[in-house]
């Protein structure tokens, strides 16, 4: 069995013939010999395919051609590039051997002889004993000529009962000379194996089409042509005319007033009553925040604050009057300044809870020594009427210190740090309020956003009341409804279309808002909508199109004089052969530019 296989390719061999014998060689090694014009190998799909073949099967490639583009393709599949012997002169340090081809067809026989090579002396080279002629009986080289193989079976044809040979061409003999490349390149994409199959069959195509025009009569070719130009122009003349009508429509100023109602029980746009879907906002702030008194001056100022009265006697209520006394354990006295009720007990689950009640109180006397920390109080009415059931159950407790107290020259709180702190509160507020209601309603309309509602300051001390430093804080709130602008515009469009008849571009109408009122029982936002600026008469772009189709310059001149409401036209007809509106209206674009 030869170890190398040469098959020898003449120029109309088949790629398919060609696989056949590689697929079907025992050898390991196979050298293609192709002449420099060979149809099996000018397709780089066939490459892609005979490579994956040689991967299969375990199998070394190598091509010996003279024509560079193949030896190309070659190289960029990793097959061995076997080169003539005048580029012998060229190899560097490349392994290389050289042998001639002698002739090797016979025309009686259906074996081709194997080619003889000749070997030149080189580095690395091949043994004369390489190149024997193969028969799969051990020697190293076997031959197989594929035009032989294929005459074997298909160059035996009939002529008057009889077989008929036919003779091949003889080759000349070529010195040969194997030049095997040390670089390799990457494997292609699979894809362009489809892509230069295809490119094959559309070249066998276009070669059988040139032959056919080849053998053609030139003046029929020319009639041809000219028939086929003439065909054509007459097509593009009919088919390809088209018209562009732009139509400006005559204005209207607009000057309207629109009462609209917006809530979140809302969920579709009324036209009917004047009505949008809305988006219901509920959003409190609140700001303190610790001030220095810079004022000073004599005062004689009692001290103040808040105890906290518990109810443990029983379930009935009990009632205080104002100036009832409240005493420390050291005997200092606080009144109340208002009546109070302090609720009963209450059971629930078997759990007692006493009632309670918050009261402000105001010391007995004025001075420093009244500004006690928290403390526990009792009521000495009870006592004093001989209660000690009410006097044990009934009584105050302080989580503050009582504030204020001073008798002399000291700290107060002038009007100026006072309206200073309120102001700076204020404006707190209503930034944290305007802020979170901006993020809250992005995306939608808010028209009163500036109807804050700030309450009443709250703070430790009074003007001109003693104190080193008071505590303000401050309150505000917001309640709104957001909507879509965009449902607004819808509405009045549909408002406008309806009353007046014309038409409205929604986005450039300029629109003010007044007599906003909020209802917070029924989450209802009312306004008064002030709507300026064009709108345009209605245009029926489709009757148009259909009135224009066929007309020529003149009758379209003639026909938009007698639209009414267009402000003026322009018609555009194209390409510059076409003299008519076509007749088909999809050809006509037609545009009302408000």
């Amino acid at each position: 069995m030869a170890s190398t296989k040469i098959i020898n390719v003449s120029k109309d061999d088949k790629f398919e013939e060609i696989l056949d014998l590689f697929r079907s060689a025992s050898a390991k090694e196979v050298i293609f010999v192709l002449p420099k014009k060979s149809r099996s190998f000018k397709n780089e799909g066939h490459f892609v395919i005979l490579e994956n073949e040689a991967k299969k099967h375990g199998k070394k490639v190598s091509l010996l051609c003279s024509n560079p583009e193949i030896n190309q393709l070659a190289k960029k599949y990793k097959f061995d590039v076997l080169l003539a012997k005048e580029s012998d002169e060229k190899l560097d340090k490349e392994e290389s051997v050289v042998y001639e081809e002698e002739e090797y067809e016979k025309e009686e026989e259906l074996e081709p002889e194997p080619i003889k090579p000749t070997l030149k002396p080189a580095h690395n080279t091949r043994t004369a004993a390489m190149f024997k002629k193969g028969d799969d009986d051990g020697n190293e080289y076997q031959v197989v000529n594929v035009a032989k193989i294929r005459r074997g079976l298909e160059g035996i044809i009939q002529h008057d009962g009889r077989p008929l040979k036919i003779q091949p061409k003889t080759e000349r003999p070529i010195t040969l000379e194997v030049r095997r490349k040390i670089g390799r390149q990457p494997i292609d994409d699979l894809k362009d194996v489809w892509r230069d199959q295809t490119e094959s069959i559309w070249t066998g195509i276009n070669s059988r089409t040139k032959k056919t025009f080849r053998n053609f009569p030139k003046k029929s070719l020319i009639g041809l042509g000219v028939i086929s130009v003439i065909l054509l122009g007459a097509i593009i003349y009919v088919s390809t005319g088209s018209a562009k009508v732009d139509i400006t429509p005559r204005k209207q100023p607009l000057d309207v007033q629109l009462n609209v109602s917006a809530s979140d029980k809302f969920s579709l746009v009324d036209a009917g009553f004047n009505k949008i879907p809305g988006q219901m906002f509920n959003i409190e702030k609140q700001a303190n925040q610790t001030y220095p008194a810079t004022g000073e001056k004599e005062v004689a100022q009692k001290a103040r604050g808040k105890i906290t009265v518990y109810n443990e006697y029983g379930t009935t209520p009990q009632g205080l009057i104002a100036t009832t006394r409240f005493q420390t354990t050291d005997g200092l006295i606080f009144r109340t300044l208002k009546n109070v009720i302090v609720p009963g007990t209450t059971v629930s689950n078997g759990k007692i809870t006493p009632g309670s009640i918050v009261v402000e109180v105001i010391a007995d006397k004025p001075g420093q020594s009244y500004n006690i920390p928290a403390s526990k109080f009792t009521i000495p009415a009870f006592q004093e009427h001989n209660d000690p059931g009410k006097f044990e159950k009934i009584y105050g407790k302080s989580i503050e210190a009582m504030k204020g107290g001073a008798v002399g020259k000291a700290k107060v709180v002038t009007d100026v740090d006072f309206n200073a702190a309120l102001e700076a509160l204020r404006g707190q507020v209503t930034r944290d309020i305007e802020d979170n209601l901006k993020m809250q309603t992005a995306g939608l309309k808010v028209i009163n956003s500036s109807e804050i509602k700030l309450n009443d300051p709250e703070s430790t001390a009074k003007v001109d009341e003693a104190a080193d430093e008071f505590m303000m804080a401050v309150g505000g709130s917001i309640k709104t409804v957001g909507f879509k602008e965009e449902d607004l515009r819808g509405l009045i469009k549909q408002y406008i279309e309806k009353t007046k008849n014309l038409t409205v571009v929604s986005d450039k109408l300029n629109l003010t808002y007044d007599n906003i009122v909020f209802d917070e029982t029924s989450n209802t936002l009312s306004f008064t909508v002030h709507i300026t600026g064009n709108a345009y008469v209605k245009i029926d772009g489709e009757k148009i199109k259909t009135d224009l189709s066929g007309k020529n310059a003149q009758e379209i001149k003639d026909y938009i004089r007698g639209v009414p409401g267009v402000e003026s036209a322009k018609v555009v007809l194209s390409p510059f052969w076409v003299r008519r509106v076509p007749s088909d209206k999809e050809s006509t674009k037609l545009q009302v530019n408000y």
